[in-house]
């Protein structure tokens, strides 16, 4: 398998911090090191299931607006939404939409409700890709966690869900700039 991310050499980046640390006392080099990791795990996985997707003619996160669209019950969301169940900025999931409608993956239109809101609902050609593609991904996914057990990514989850809302928490801080003024 042809990863594009280079591996990361975790004693080589804790010896880095460890000097770091020796020219900056208060460096939080457990924070840091797990910030370097996240990082680099996050960008590994996304260029391996970007592998996997690629040949269809998908990015990753176009792949991820498709399939949060097919798990609706009605295959329909707002793409307001659909920016928070994706990790995408309002200005990106406009270029989603318009390279997902392009290829006639997904309808866009005013909500029966509020035709001042956008519509975005999945078409039953991007719900046989997702039936087509979301398999493909199974194998990279438990080659991943091969020796891990369910109790163990029970305990990641749950340690990552906390993270994420201790992530959210200090990004909705004011910037630090503004906390001193």
């Amino acid at each position: 398998m042809n990863i594009t991310s280079p591996p990361l050499h975790v004693h080589e980046v804790e010896a880095n911090l460890e000097r770091l640390r020796e020219r900056v006392p208060d460096l939080p080099v457990s924070g840091v090191l797990i910030s370097r990791l996240l990082l680099h795990l996050g960008r590994g996985m996304a260029s391996l299931f970007e592998q996997q997707i690629r040949p269809f003619g998908l990015t990753e996160a176009e792949f991820r607006v498709l399939t949060t669209l097919f798990s609706q019950p009605d295959g329909i969301a707002h793409p307001s939404e659909l920016c928070g169940r994706t990790s995408q900025s309002p200005a990106n999931m406009s270029r989603i939409s318009d390279a997902l409608v392009g290829r006639d993956l997904i309808t866009r239109g005013s909500s029966a409700h509020d035709r001042r809101k956008m519509v975005l609902r999945i078409t039953e050609q991007g719900e046989d890709l997702v039936r087509q593609l979301l398999p493909k991904l199974f194998g990279p996914v438990h080659d991943l966690f091969e020796g891990f057990s369910e109790q163990e990514l029970a305990h990641l989850v749950g340690q990552l869900k906390r993270l994420g809302l201790r992530l959210d928490a200090v990004m909705a801080q004011p910037a630090a700039a503004e906390r001193t003024a």
